[in-house]
């Protein structure tokens, strides 16, 4: 039995991660490559990368690591009609910076996170002009410690680990001042050990991979809604977030109760954005100053969604206009 009390959230070990998200085997059953491939075969990392990486603009030049974009219909965009009608012509408001900050929220023990870290790591590489910071947010200690270890023992290439290694943090992100805390923290850790100056301390892409549930279950609408306003503050370009649909509400009770577990309150009238949270989440985020990309099949062909295999969105969002103060 372990109880780890951060912030407003008490864990227990009897629970096995199905109260607040903080699976120990998680990515036994959903492995790293299964995204990747995805967003890959979808050209929504394509997107990022173009976004971010100098010299991206032809992703040959990228190298032959990682998953392969099999499907030529798919190309994702920005949707230009929907941002010119609240910020005028023009929509891209950051250039490519000299070090990308990559920020994964819920990050587990790390998998996923480290995946996504190097395959920005290894586009830059290629250009020796940016270099990748990162840093993994998740409630649970253990998980951290686990995502800490793991990193430093599969890295093999000193040089690889010097220039690019995570940074995990245990946070509870329901926790407004945790939140701001473990960024700012990480901000000028990075300022001092790497001697950077940070024109502007936000984060180029945010990653929100199966977390706004928990979030959600936890602080409710206005948690929720203050948890993915702090993500858009701290996001200078892209923010990418799988949301849980409606229907794993009633599943995490399921679980709970065969495991004779206390359930939770996660009832339509405690949770009202719950029945169209995708659509409650992508208004939160386009008000925060950010365009949905679409993803055009062909011609005259447009999808709003990216499904994950188990039946999840993958929203990317892309900044469209930034407070300059």
């Amino acid at each position: 039995h372990r109880s780890n009390r951060l912030g407003h959230a008490t864990m227990d070990a009897e629970d096995k991660g199905h109260r607040h998200g903080n699976f120990p085997n998680y990515y036994n059953f959903h492995p790293p490559q299964n995204r990747l491939l995805i967003l890959e075969q979808c050209g929504l990392m394509t997107y990022i990368r173009r976004g971010l990486v100098i010299g991206a603009d032809d992703d040959s030049k990228l190298g032959d690591d990682g998953p392969k974009l099999t499907s030529t219909r798919k190309k994702a965009r920005l949707d230009i009609a929907a941002c010119a009608a609240t910020v005028g012509e023009t929509c891209s408001i950051a250039g490519k910076d000299d070090i990308i900050y990559y920020c994964d929220l819920g990050c587990n023990e790390g998998d996923l996170t480290i995946a996504m870290a190097s395959s920005l790591w290894k586009a830059v590489h290629n250009n020796k002009k940016q270099n990748v910071r990162c840093l993994g947010l998740d409630i649970d200690s253990t998980l951290i410690e686990r995502a800490s270890n793991k990193f430093s023992c599969e890295v093999v290439d000193d040089k690889e680990k010097e220039e690019f290694m995570p940074v995990f943090k245990d946070c509870n992100l329901c926790s407004s001042d945790a939140h701001n805390n473990a960024c700012s923290s990480f901000f000028a850790d990075s300022t001092k050990t790497y001697q950077e100056k940070i024109p502007r301390k936000m984060f180029s892409l945010t990653t929100i991979f199966s977390t706004t549930m928990w979030i959600h279950i936890h602080s409710g609408d206005d948690g929720l809604t203050k948890f993915l306003e702090r993500a858009c503050g701290w996001t200078k370009k892209y923010l990418l977030i799988e949301p849980q649909h409606s229907g794993c509400y009633r599943k995490a009770n399921v679980r709970l109760r065969k495991m004779k577990r206390p359930e939770i309150d996660v009832s339509a009238e405690r949770l009202k954005m719950r029945n169209q949270i995708e659509n409650e989440i992508e208004k939160v985020v386009t008000g925060c100053g950010f365009r949905r990309v679409k993803i055009d099949l062909e011609a005259d062909e447009q999808v709003d969604d990216v499904r994950t295999a188990w039946n999840r969105t993958l929203q990317l969002y892309e900044r469209t206009e930034i407070d300059e103060d």
